[in-house]
């Protein structure tokens, strides 16, 4: 069962890139007047390995580490099932484990993205073709590293085997959630575009953690393993605003100007 999953994980973002591929021309286009969706992403991926978030990142799986190699994950989730799962925390499960599939918000993020190229305004990107640019490059900076990662620690699911949430590298590949990593991305991204209303915003960051919820909930991934997932959702989104944060504060854009003796171009220069 886990190996097939783990195909399935595999097959979906190998699909999403091949979209990714096929429809990049048109996202490329639609960035024509901003950074281009290829130089944003590869800022993404020297802001998400840049030294100060590989430090971050080792301190967070050192502490996840600890917790899944003793008895910490076992014993959170006997608690978990013995005493807060119940029929209501099922059927929510339900609801939020669908937000971390690939096939359904790997494709949202895809087309919202694309939808950015035909509901310009002013050239100036809706607020939904923003939302999937932003979540799309999430995933493309996030992916890989969360696909590694369950690979190199290498555990279990709860039940699964008999060293359960102890890492054994490249033995299987469930250490990291996938499904908490999917479903993380888009609120985290929404809480991001919502900076100036600090309740919508809060209630976003605590929405991204349902899907996570929900793996344990569901005796499907460990503690260890739903935060895991949950914090490369983090940093994959905090990589991607930082790279939109220096794009805005430097930037330089031309316009037009025709006068009654004169015309050419008016140059605005921001940083």
């Amino acid at each position: 069962m886990s190996k097939t999953i783990c195909n399935n994980a595999r097959s979906s973002y190998l699909l999403f890139l091949l979209s990714l591929f096929l429809t990049f021309p048109v996202i490329a286009d639609s960035n024509a007047n901003n950074k281009s969706f290829l130089d944003a992403v590869k800022s993404d991926y020297q802001k998400f390995y840049s030294s100060q978030r590989f430090i971050r990142a080792g301190f967070v799986f050192a502490a996840a580490g600890v917790v899944a190699n003793t008895n910490l994950d076992q014993d959170i989730q006997d608690q978990y099932q013995n005493n807060i799962r119940s029929v209501g925390t099922d059927d929510f499960s339900k609801i939020a484990k669908d937000f971390g599939e690939g096939k359904y918000l790997i494709t949202l993020s895809l087309v919202t993205a694309l939808s950015s190229h035909y509901l310009e305004t002013n050239n100036q990107r809706s607020a939904v073709g923003r939302w999937g640019q932003s979540t799309l490059r999430a995933y493309l900076v996030g992916g890989p590293a969360t696909l590694l990662t369950q690979q190199l620690t290498g555990a279990s699911r709860p039940a699964e085997t008999s060293d359960n949430s102890k890492w054994n590298p490249f033995a299987d590949s469930n250490g990291v959630s996938g499904h908490a990593f999917i479903g993380a991305v888009p609120f985290l991204t929404m809480a991001r575009m919502n900076n100036d209303n600090t309740f919508v915003k809060y209630l976003l960051y605590t929405a991204s953690t349902f899907t996570a919820l929900s793996r344990v909930n569901d005796n499907s991934h460990y503690f260890s393993q739903a935060v895991l997932g949950w914090y490369l959702a983090y940093e994959a989104t905090d990589s991607v605003f930082e790279t939109n944060s220096q794009s805005k504060a430097n930037s330089v854009a031309f316009q037009p100007f025709i006068g009654s003796d004169s015309f050419g171009l008016a140059m605005n220069i921001k940083w």
